[in-house]
């Protein structure tokens, strides 16, 4: 019984550790796609357009920022 059991577990630790070496290397594929197609893109797009960037940037930091603080004293967090 129990050397079914090893088995299966042997057979478990085998599957999963494909899928994993599987899922790594997709990660990894999609990681360099990114880096060579994304953001050499969206570098560009930032620089052409820098002070829409920053506003856009700190608006929603800023929204961002009102909301949390808004939360944590509706729970009674104040300072």
């Amino acid at each position: 019984m129990s050397d079914n059991i090893d088995k299966l577990e042997k057979k478990a630790k085998e599957i999963f550790d494909d899928l994993y070496n599987k899922m790594e290397s997709r990660i990894k594929d999609l990681s360099e796609q990114v880096k060579d197609n994304i953001v050499p893109d969206t570098e560009e797009k930032l620089r052409k357009n820098i002070f829409k960037s920053v506003f856009f940037s700190f608006g929603i930091g800023f929204i961002f920022g009102v909301i949390i603080t808004l939360f944590g004293i509706s729970n009674g967090k104040k300072k």
